[in-house]
């Protein structure tokens, strides 16, 4: 199910996956980030843009595909709103 919080669609394979695993992914999807932004820092272009882009969208898919795989829909909605406070109060928000 495509919830209010949710971005992309519910990978087939979670309940397979343990945890260690999901986090591994997780990490992996940041090191391709870090790979991306070196191409992109040594030579600008719009194609290493969009491949930055979307490694960066790969991070949050798979948090998302972590989030799912422990807490249900209102546990999330709970947490991004203690996120937000939490990031508030910080003055992340430029408020």
């Amino acid at each position: 199910m495509m919830g209010g919080f949710y971005r992309f669609p519910a990978m087939a394979g979670i309940p397979t996956w343990t945890r260690e695993e999901q986090v591994d992914k997780i990490l992996a999807e940041a090191n391709e980030v870090l790979a991306e932004q070196f191409r992109l820092d040594c030579k600008e272009d719009a194609g290493r843009r969009v491949a930055y882009g979307m490694e960066l969208l790969d991070v949050i898919h798979a948090a998302e595909t972590a989030l799912r795989m422990e807490f249900g829909d209102e546990e999330v909605e709970t947490l991004r709103g203690c996120v937000e406070r939490k990031n508030r109060e910080r003055g992340y928000y430029g408020e």
